[in-house]
Parts: C-alpha cells; structure tokens; sequence
C-alpha cells in the first residue's frame, strides 16, 4: 500500500498522572519494570521503531517479524491502513510506518453511509468514496463550508477500544513498551461531511439566450432571487414561481414591455403582456370612441417604452348671434316745421345667427368652420320725420322788422381783404365769389346750408347778403366780411335769420350739417 508522508513527532510514552491511587500504582508498575529489565534482556528483546501516522513509537519486541510484532501489540489492520514493514526476520532498529484509516459519516446524494479512509483533503477524501463533486455542489464539514483543498483536521482519539493498557513485562504481549495506549487501540471520532447538491436549470429571461443555471434553492422565485433575476409588473414565469425546482426544468421569463400612455390629462406607466396599441388600451380600460386618435394607430405593434397618446376629439355646433344694426331713414313732413324732427319709428336692432362646426381636441378648440348664417330676427328701421312746412316768421331789430322764413344757428369769424390770406397781387384780391369788394354787408357761407345770394340778418352785425365762400367755411360756419378799416373780430355763435321769401323747395337743404361741433358758449 501507498501513502503521502507528514512530519513525524517523536514521542516518549510515559505513565499518566493520574489521581493519588493511580500514581502509587504508576509507580508500582514501574519498579517492577526495572527488577524484570534483567530479565528481558536475558529473553533478547529487539528494539523497533514503529512510526504510526505522525507519532514515532520505540518499543522492543519478542517476535522474529513485523506482523507477529504487531499482532502482539494487538494492531489489527485496516484494509485501507497504509503498512510498510520489513520482510523477513526484525533486526535491531526496524522502522515499521503504519498509516491508518480515519472513519467518515458522509450524506449525499440522499443517503448517509461511514467509510474508513485514508486521507489528507476534503476532495481526496470524496474521491476515494467515488463521490463526484459539481462545480456548483456545496461541501460542509462538521457543519462548516468548506472546498475540496480544504485540509482534513488532526485525528481525534477517545478512551480506548482494547482494554487496559499493556503494562511492561507483559507475557501476552512479549514486549517493553513506554506508555498506556497505542493509536490504533483508540475510539477515533468520525469526520461529518456533506455534500448539497446544485440543481441546473435552463433560464430563458425574454429575449436572451437559454442559460444554464446551478442553484440550491428549493422554488423557482428563490432560484430568481438568488440569482438577481429581477421581475417586474406584469412579467411572467412558467413555471409559477411557487413551483418545485427539478433537475433540468425550463423555466421561462415573459418580459412584459413597459410602455407609456397619456389619456385624458394624465399619464400612465404600464407594463403589459399585450401585443398591440389597441391591447394594451382595452387592457387599462381606456375607451376609444367617435372622433378620437391614437398615435401611432391601433394596430401598430408594442415597443419598450413606446409613447402611446389618446387624443380626445368631439365636433359640435355653436351658435353665436350677431347685432344687425337697425337703419335711420329721414322722411320730409310738409306738416312739420323746417328744422323740426320728430320720430315715427323707433327702430329695433335685428340679428343674425351664425352656425359653427367647432372641433375640440382635448377640450381645446383646435378648429371652427362656418356653415350657415341667416337672419334670425329682421331689424326694423327708425323713421324719423324732419320738418319741410315753411312759414312766414318776424323779428324785431335795430334795423327794424324783418321777416325770415328760417333760422339757423351759426358759428360765426369774421375777416377782411388783408386778412383773407389772398395776395395782394392777385387778381381776385378783395373781391368775393359773386364778384364785388368785400366789406361790410357780404358773409361768406357754406352753399349746401346757405344759398348764394340769400338775404340774412345776423344780430349785431346787421343785414349781409350770402356773397362769398371759403375753403375753411364748411357746414353751420359763417364768416362776416368787413372792410380792412371797418374790421370787428367774431369767434361766438349766434342766430341767423334768412330773409323772406324762400327758395325754391328743391333749392333748400332740409337737413343741416352738424358742424362745426365747438362749444357753444353763446357772445
């Protein structure tokens, strides 16, 4: 047999101190050893050395050969003890090395079994019991994690397992020995070692590669955990998670993919199993319905962290009214007097309606279209009457009584032949529109509110003829004429009387001018 070499101790086997009566019989034991030494040489003892795992034992043996030595030292050995002794006679300083076997309780693979082996590793231990270790398989020893390099521990011996020891001078052993017990005549404790084995597994996460995985865990969710396989809201697993891990399952991972969905002012994140746009709405219970998109459409296939918008879209009518302003119509009253009015009608605004295509999308209004409009109420028109009966009327003046047909009031300026702002070298300078030098008497007037060549009386100025006109005499405006050496300022209002008798119908303006609109302060 074969074995590795260790370090060798030399030990000294000496009585062991033991209470009083065992050290009176110690001492006993050894003066007898010393009154039979005379003996024993007398018997021709040899002297051996046995050399028993890493203990060396000098003894002195009556026997002629090593097996019958070591028979009478009571070593039985082991099939799987490593003997190396000389053959033939013992000589004087024989070395007989002796390896022995170590017990081990060893539970794999569900089984428990104890072994004698011979050993110096956890992993020769194993593999002289023909016990196969995977690359994943967890090895404990006494209780303790542990790998196939790992050394065994020293040898642990209890009381003995042959009897007393053999005393010196013992006939039945034929020999001298030094102490109380040889190693092979202890109880040895036996080594506990355990092998847990990893169950392979084949994962599929999604879309990866089949991988093959080794795990101690007992369900499919703690092979996951235990591998930081992380799972997700809506991820599935077949088998359940729940299930019992076995040698060789299939265990596949159903990504779901995480998609995003904004609908009707909020914003969902979801992970889903579904395949399509369309899916993946129904599944959250978001309604698709009339005018409504969704981008990208329907049928359009799920991507990781798509963007899924569900744009809300309804068309209604709106109605909106519009003022339609009523008309004003003038109508000559030949009962009524000049510059009298008086309304017939008061008029009444009408309205027209307009219909509207409105489109929202979101509730914002993104588009408006007009359809339609008609008039929903028709406006009426204001009639107002103005006075066209003329009649004879009086005034007393300075200049005596004087009889007009009309009387307007006029915002009355005055100038002269200087202050006309005519050039002196032009032709016309001094002179009127009908021709004749202006002074005193001749006013200029606008022809749409006063006839040329009308007779009027202005109070405080006295009787004028309507003689001239002027690009800044417009509407209600008169301007008085003086000569440059009789020349009075006029900025005021005041009454003009138009003489009798009257124009032609065709020839007066019915309906004045509101203008000039400065503020009359009266003189």
């Amino acid at each position: 047999m074969s074995g590795t070499s260790t370090t060798s101790a030399t030990r000294t086997i000496l009585p062991p101190i033991a209470r009083p009566r065992a050290v009176t019989l110690a001492l006993l034991l050894a003066l007898l050893a010393v009154m039979a030494a005379g003996w024993q040489r007398y018997r021709g003892l040899i002297p051996i050395t046995i050399v028993v795992d890493d203990e060396v034992l000098h003894v002195q043996t009556a026997q002629r050969d090593a097996a019958a030595a070591l028979a009478a030292l009571g070593y039985r050995p082991h099939p799987n003890d490593y003997l190396n002794a000389p053959g033939g006679p013992l000589q004087a300083g024989a070395q007989i090395v002796i390896r022995l076997a170590r017990p081990f309780v060893v539970r794999a693979d569900g089984r428990e079994q104890e072994l004698w082996l011979r050993a110096d590793t956890v992993g020769q231990a194993l593999h002289a019991m023909g016990i196969a270790i995977g690359r994943e398989d967890r090895i404990t020893l006494e209780g303790k994690p542990v790998t196939p390099d790992t050394p065994l521990p020293p040898v642990r011996r209890t009381g003995g397992s042959h009897g007393p020891p053999l005393a010196v001078g013992t006939s039945s052993a034929g020999l001298y020995a030094a102490g109380a017990l040889f190693p092979w005549q202890y109880r040895v404790v036996p080594l506990h070692i355990a092998i847990e084995r990893a169950i392979p597994f084949t994962l599929i996460d999604g879309k990866a590669l089949p991988a093959t995985v080794y795990t101690h865990a007992q369900t499919v969710a703690q092979a996951l955990d235990a591998e930081q396989v992380p799972l997700y809201e809506g991820d599935t697993v077949f088998p359940p998670l729940s299930s019992r891990l076995q040698p060789g399952m299939l265990v596949t991972i159903r990504r779901a993919t995480p998609v995003t969905i904004l609908a009707d002012g909020q914003e969902f994140h979801v992970r889903t199993q579904e395949e399509t746009v369309a899916a993946v709405l129904v599944q959250q219970g978001i309604v698709v319905m009339g005018l409504d998109r969704v981008e990208p459409d329907l049928g359009t296939r799920l991507r990781p962290h798509m963007q899924i918008r569900v744009t809300r879209v309804r068309e209604q009518y709106v109605y909106e009214d519009e003022i339609v302003p009523f008309e004003s119509i003038m109508l000559g009253d030949d009962t009524l007097l000049i510059d009298q009015r008086r309304v017939k009608s008061q008029g009444r605004n009408g309205l027209r309606r307009y219909r509207y295509r409105v489109r929202y999308e979101d509730g914002q209004e993104v588009a408006r279209t007009l359809e339609d409009s008609w008039i929903a109420v028709e406006p009426e028109t204001r009639v107002i009457a103005y006075g066209r009966k003329i009649v004879p009327q009086t005034l007393e003046t300075p200049n005596g009584t004087i009889t007009y047909w009309r009387k307007i009031r006029m915002y009355a300026t005055s100038y002269s032949p200087k202050r006309s702002g005519t050039p002196r070298s032009a032709p016309w300078y001094g002179r009127t529109r009908l021709g004749k030098p202006l002074r005193k008497g001749i006013v200029a007037v606008d022809p749409a509110v006063v006839n040329l060549r009308q007779e009027l009386y202005v109070p405080g100025y006295g009787l004028a003829i309507a003689g001239d006109t002027g690009s800044g005499v417009k509407g209600k405006h008169i301007d008085l004429g003086y000569s440059d050496w009789d020349y009075r300022s006029w900025h005021w209002w005041v009454d003009v009387y138009l003489l009798w008798p009257p124009p032609p119908p065709y020839a007066i303006n019915y309906l004045l001018p509101n203008w000039p609109q400065y503020p009359d302060r009266g003189r």
